[in-house]
């Protein structure tokens, strides 16, 4: 017994003084133990803060390209075997100018609310879509961009096939061209109302501000002239035989006299613009619903803008906009 005992005391003694003193190694515990996470989540790494523009504005300047959306519009109504996979909600991204994937992106709906990705359309207004891709031979139900009219906001945000971005900073302004169709935006910062009800703009009055990283922009004053055509949002043409309660292409949702758009641009690292925009029009909609994705990536260093002027001086065009036939008067030039 005695010698039993003596083992387990020598064997006690010699791991008490194998620790370490007792301050210094809950110091060193304090170290390594997270010091931002909740016992059993991950510690999440702190929020990107951009570089700031000589007058103070975080520094989103420089050259974009578009990423691929995430995944189609909308939940998909129909089942697993008829839906299209692919180009479906890329706006042509996938195929003819396909950027890189989002390294572990989730492939889901573009809309994040309602939760259900389903786009809260009033019954008039899925009504109104119908008769929009039932009449799609005729030019005044064909897709405004088809038409090079100005798509509008969220739309010109939408990946399509040559869709740089280009974004100038100066005080109390955000420039943005976008490589679509030479159009561009110019987004004051100093806190100016709305235009007269009367001005109304094919991409809205551009009102913006920064909630600290990130440029918020009111959107409003949109033109309403081309109701069929100006849609809301869109992408690769509606597959055949897909049925107007399908609105995974985005084709065709229309929007009011009282439309508006609150969009949000964060720079989440120094590559990357997280996009997202809220849909107001409370006679098109059930209830405000909001798009959501990473959207822009810094170009690379080669990268130049194209010359994109869409097909202008087109006579069906000038037919739709003017309501003239020019067909017949265009003179020959030699």
């Amino acid at each position: 017994m005695t010698s039993h005992v003596h083992v387990i005391s020598v064997l006690t003694v010699a791991a008490v003084l194998a620790m370490p003193p007792l301050a210094a190694g809950q110091a060193a515990a304090d170290r390594a133990a997270p010091t931002t996470a909740a016992p059993g989540t991950a510690a999440k790494a702190p929020p990107y803060t951009p570089r700031r523009t000589p007058d103070g504005q975080p520094d989103i300047t420089g050259l974009y390209i578009a990423f691929p959306l995430p995944g189609p519009i909308e939940t998909s109504v129909l089942p697993p075997q008829q839906r299209q996979g692919g180009r479906a909600g890329g706006e042509f991204s996938f195929g003819i100018n396909e950027r890189p994937a989002l390294v572990g992106a989730e492939r889901r709906p573009l809309v994040v609310d309602p939760p259900d990705g389903k786009i809260p359309l009033q019954p008039g207004a899925h009504a109104k879509r119908a008769e929009i891709i039932a009449r799609q031979e005729r030019l005044e139900y064909l897709d405004g961009r088809v038409l090079c009219i100005a798509p509008g906001i969220p739309r010109t945000q939408i990946p399509a096939p040559v869709v740089g971005y280009q974004i100038f900073q100066k005080p109390g302004y955000v420039v943005i061209f976008y490589e679509q169709s030479h159009l561009y935006r110019v987004i004051p910062l100093d806190g100016r109302g709305p235009l007269p009800p009367g001005i109304r703009k094919a991409m809205g009055v551009s009102r913006g501000r920064w909630e600290g990283n990130t440029l918020v922009v009111e959107v409003t004053s949109f033109t309403t002239n081309f109701p069929n055509n100006n849609w809301v949002i869109g992408s690769a043409s509606v597959p055949a035989g897909v049925p107007p309660e399908s609105l995974t292409s985005g084709h065709g949702i229309p929007h009011s006299d009282v439309y508006r758009v609150t969009e949000r641009y964060t720079p989440i690292d120094a590559e990357t613009i997280r996009y997202e925009a809220t849909i107001h029009d409370p006679k098109v909609y059930t209830q405000p619903w909001t798009i959501s994705y990473d959207a822009m990536k810094k170009a690379p260093a080669d990268y130049v803008p194209v010359e994109y002027a869409c097909h202008e001086g087109n006579e069906r065009n000038l037919q739709l906009m003017l309501g003239v036939d020019t067909t017949g008067v265009r003179v020959a030039v030699p």
